[in-house]
């Protein structure tokens, strides 16, 4: 584990031993500053930054094919109850023994008026239908295309990387729910980058102290010292897994 990181002034490396004054003299010195990111900015990136083409039609999630099927299902579905009722009855009539030719002859001819009546009601609604599943598959692409663009941030963030934003299209949904993952991850960076300024200071303070235990000759500080140095090694460690600035 190596050493934590210390400032250190010319006068100090010229002396072959530090002194008390020295050491207070560094405790009082100038200390980094901690640098936040505001939330606004986050919230301002992820509703300025969509430069994405939509494309026409395209399948980036299975919520779209699952929704076009149910379309087309229920569209099939109310072509055969609507058919069942108009034909049933004549279809009927034309298998009833008890008619005669000349009334059977007139059934017939219903049903084919009926059935040339039909076809071109049906062609009209199919049209419809090809309309509907059309705009269901524009309207499903404002929803799969932020679920898809959500998909590829939320691995990013589980690996550290807090500077990553969601970004989406002009006119896509979700829009404020991605405000809310930005805004958690902004939180998340602002924190982390506070821990790193506090890790920071206990890895000076600890080197000061560590210094004081030599000059004392303490074993008892000297080894606490050390035990502090690898507990910060540590929390560096651990906390350098979190990317907290761009580039």
């Amino acid at each position: 584990m190596g050493e934590p990181l210390r400032a250190t002034s010319p006068s100090d490396q010229q002396a072959d031993t530090p002194t008390d004054s020295k050491i207070s003299k560094e405790s009082s010195g100038p200390r980094p500053a901690l640098v936040s990111v505001p939330l606004q900015d986050a919230r301002a990136k992820s509703s300025g930054d969509r430069t994405y083409k939509r494309r026409l039609i395209g399948f980036v999630h299975p919520l779209q094919a699952r929704v076009l099927g149910h379309v087309i299902a229920y569209s099939l579905i109310v072509f055969v109850l609507l058919a069942i009722p108009v034909f049933k009855p004549l279809m009927q009539s034309l298998d009833n023994p008890a008619l005669s030719w000349q009334e059977r002859a007139v059934v017939a001819n219903d049903l084919l008026g009926l059935h040339a009546r039909f076809w071109p009601w049906a062609l009209g609604a199919s049209i419809v239908v090809l309309i509907h599943c059309i705009h269901s598959l524009l309207l499903m692409q404002r929803v799969a295309g932020p679920l898809y663009r959500l998909a590829q941030v939320f691995p990013k963030i589980g690996d550290g990387n807090l500077c990553v934003r969601a970004t989406f299209r002009e006119g896509d949904y979700l829009v404020p729910e991605a405000d809310l993952v930005n805004q958690m991850t902004a939180q998340l960076q602002t924190k982390i980058n506070a821990l790193k300024h506090v890790q920071v200071m206990l890895a000076l303070d600890t080197a000061r102290f560590k210094e004081v235990a030599v000059i004392k000759n303490d074993p008892a500080l000297i080894a606490l010292a050390k035990q502090m140095e690898q507990n910060l090694g540590g929390l560096k460690t651990s906390l350098d897994t979190f990317k907290t600035y761009s580039g």
